[in-house]
């Protein structure tokens, strides 16, 4: 069984949490930074915690839940 490796968070100078995720362009190695939120991607976060107004707000119409009871 292997055992999942945990990512670690460094700080920016502005204090916010981020991880580092490596890609490759041309040959030389580039960073990604993902911020996160108690621990999880912010991205995540939004959609766990958000409702479906702040969606709306947002313009994240995809992420709505469709599948609540219609009264028509």
């Amino acid at each position: 069984m292997k055992k999942k490796k945990k990512k670690k968070i460094h700080r920016d100078k502005n204090g916010r949490e981020f991880i580092k995720e490596a890609y490759f362009v041309g040959g030389k190695m580039k960073f990604h930074r993902i911020y996160v939120i108690d621990g999880i991607p912010a991205d995540e976060f939004y959609e766990k915690n958000a409702t479906d107004l702040d969606f709306y707000l947002n313009e994240d119409y995809e992420l709505i839940d469709n599948e609540k009871d219609s009264i028509f």
